[in-house]
C-alpha cells in the first residue's frame, strides 16, 4: 500500500497511507449503484406526472428530466462537503479527501475537484444515455469523444502518479487516503478545526512545538481520564506564560488553545 508523508506548517510530518486503485474503484461502484437507484425510483415518480403534462403528446417535458438529473450531478460535491470528504461509497470504503496540508479540504477545493470529475462524468454520461436513448446514445459520446481523452489523461495520473491524484485532485490540491490512517493525527499536535472557526487567544503562537506537543499529551491524558488539578495547573501555566486571562473550564480553555494554534498554523 503506497504511503505519503506530508509536512504541515506546525513543523510536523504526518504519514498516510493512500487509498489503493481497487478502493476508490469500488468506492465509484457503490456511488454509481446509489444514484442508479435513485434514478429508477425517481423515473418511476417523473413517468406518471410527464403524461399528465403531455396528454396530447406534443409537450416539452425535457426540462423535467432535466430538474430529476440534478441531483446526480451535485451528488458529489454535496457529499463531499457534508461529509467532510466522503460520498456513500468512499464511507463505506474507508477512505476519505483530505488537502495535501493534512486537513479537511475547504468548499473552493471541493468544488474545484467536483468541476473536473473528468472520468467520472464520462462514465455516468454512459450510463445514463444508454439508459435513456438506448445504443443509440453513443451517437451523441462520438460529437464529445476530447472528454473520452481526457478521461483517459485523467486515469493515466491517477495510477502513474506518485501521489494516486486524477486532474481534479491535482488541481485542487487534494489527495485520497485510507481513513484507518487517521489515528495518526492523535499522536501529534494535529487537531481538525472548522474553516469558520474563530481565534480566541492569537497569543498561542508564542508557543514552542515542544509546548504544544506537551498540551496536547495532557489533553489526551484527560480526555481518557479526567484529572482536576493535572488539567487546573496546566491551564494555569499557560496562562502565566502567554499572559492571558480565561474564565473557561481548564479542559476547554486547553482544547481551545489547540485549536487556535491548528487554525493559526494553517492559515
Amino acid at each position: 500500500m503506497s504511503k505519503i508523508t506530508v509536512p504541515t506548517s506546525l513543523n510536523i510530518n504526518l504519514e498516510f497511507n493512500l487509498a489503493p486503485f481497487h478502493k476508490r474503484f469500488l468506492a465509484w461502484l457503490i456511488d454509481v449503484g446509489v444514484l442508479f437507484c435513485y434514478y429508477q425510483v425517481i423515473s418511476l415518480i417523473v413517468s406518471p406526472l410527464e403524461k399528465k403534462i403531455d396528454i396530447e403528446g406534443t409537450a416539452n417535458t425535457h426540462w423535467l428530466e432535466l430538474i430529476t438529473l440534478l441531483p446526480v450531478a451535485f451528488y458529489p460535491l454535496v457529499c463531499e462537503y457534508t461529509m467532510k470528504g466522503q460520498t456513500i461509497g468512499k464511507k463505506l470504503m474507508k477512505v476519505k479527501i483530505i488537502n495535501e496540508t493534512g486537513g479537511n479540504a475547504t468548499l473552493s477545493q471541493y468544488m474545484l475537484r467536483w468541476l473536473i470529475r473528468v472520468g467520472d462524468f464520462y462514465l455516468v454520461i454512459i450510463m445514463l444515455l444508454f439508459i435513456a436513448l438506448g445504443p443509440i446514445g453513443f451517437v451523441f459520446l462520438f460529437f464529445f469523444g476530447f472528454v473520452g481523452i481526457l478521461a483517459f489523461v485523467d486515469f493515466l495520473c491517477m495510477i502513474i502518479g506518485k501521489k494516486g491524484q486524477r486532474l481534479g485532485d491535482i488541481a485542487a490540491g487534494t489527495l485520497l487516503i485510507n481513513t484507518k490512517t487517521q489515528h495518526v493525527l492523535n499522536e501529534t499536535v494535529f487537531m481538525e478545526v472548522e474553516d469558520n472557526y474563530t481565534v480566541q487567544y492569537p497569543e498561542v503562537m508564542k508557543l514552542s512545538d515542544r509546548d504544544l506537543n506537551t498540551i496536547k499529551n495532557i489533553h489526551n491524558t484527560l480526555i481518557k481520564k479526567y484529572d482536576f488539578y493535572l488539567a487546573e495547573n496546566t491551564a494555569t501555566k499557560i496562562k502565566s506564560v502567554l499572559n492571558i486571562y480565561s474564565n473557561k473550564a481548564p479542559i476547554d480553555f486547553i482544547e481551545t488553545v489547540l485549536k487556535d494554534y491548528n487554525y493559526l498554523g494553517t492559515r
